[in-house]
């Protein structure tokens, strides 16, 4: 999947926002009776969040139940793939379905992990996920972009059932460290172009991702070990290359 950025080989670099997916979940399975079960996971697109949430949700973590939404998402969408995401064959109308994932989410006691919810947030998409935790008990888990609380604040009925608020981070210099070995543990880079890279991907996991690649076959190509910041290579930030000079 194009989102496993940092898994390499059936291996995992512990990053930063997997801990903090792991944190969040934590907290949402083993609350206090009485308490709301929503989290809420927030931050810019490429540094990790959805593949955090999905490693700590996995069946040696938390045993999650995983659905992203699209931009064409309906209420209706929303459920068969919940209903599927539970090997449950969606028949009937929404409530029917909606039943069915309550029954199996309280049955089952699994947290429900929502990635992608902007697609959803202004709709009545939304009201499903609560009628899902108020009906279930289960904790859920909802992975956005930087802007999702505040447009989940403009839902009262919503809002006041998250129980955490947790910013995803940008990649750390500890976290480059992590993906370093994993992505090119067979060269070296000095602080100099690692202080760098993070500089000019701006902390954004994806492009540091796509950097180390880079790095590790600029050293291939020289037959050299060491990758240093004086190093003709042209980093990726994720911008477009300006125009073409007119002639």
């Amino acid at each position: 999947m194009a989102r496993t950025l940092t898994a390499v080989g059936g291996h995992v670099a512990p990053t930063s926002n997997i801990g903090l997916a792991h944190t969040v979940m934590d907290a949402l399975t083993t609350r206090a009776e009485g308490l709301p079960g929503i989290g809420a996971f927030y931050g810019p697109s490429g540094v990790g969040k959805s593949f955090g949430a999905m490693y700590a949700s996995h069946p040696g973590g938390f045993n999650g139940v995983y659905v992203s939404c699209r931009s064409f998402e309906t209420r209706r969408s929303f459920a068969e793939q919940v209903c599927k995401a539970f090997s449950i064959v969606p028949k009937g109308n929404i409530p029917r379905l909606v039943d069915e994932i309550i029954q199996a989410l309280a049955l089952s006691g699994r947290p429900l992990v929502v990635d992608e919810v902007d697609h959803i947030v202004e709709s009545r998409t939304l009201e499903v996920i609560r009628d899902l935790h108020d009906a279930s008990g289960a904790a859920v888990l909802l992975i956005g972009e930087e802007h999702l609380p505040g447009k989940l604040r403009r839902h009262e009925r919503f809002d006041n059932r998250v129980l955490v608020w947790q910013p995803a981070v940008r990649c750390t210099a500890a976290d480059f460290d992590l993906l370093a070995k994993q992505y090119a543990g067979a060269i070296s880079i000095d602080a100099g172009l690692k202080a760098r890279v993070l500089s000019e991907t701006a902390g954004i996991t994806r492009r540091v991702v796509v950097n180390l690649e880079n790095i590790k076959r600029w050293c291939d190509r020289h037959g050299v070990k060491v990758a240093s910041e004086g190093a003709d290579l042209e980093l990726y930030t994720g911008k477009a290359p300006g125009r073409w000079a007119v002639a």
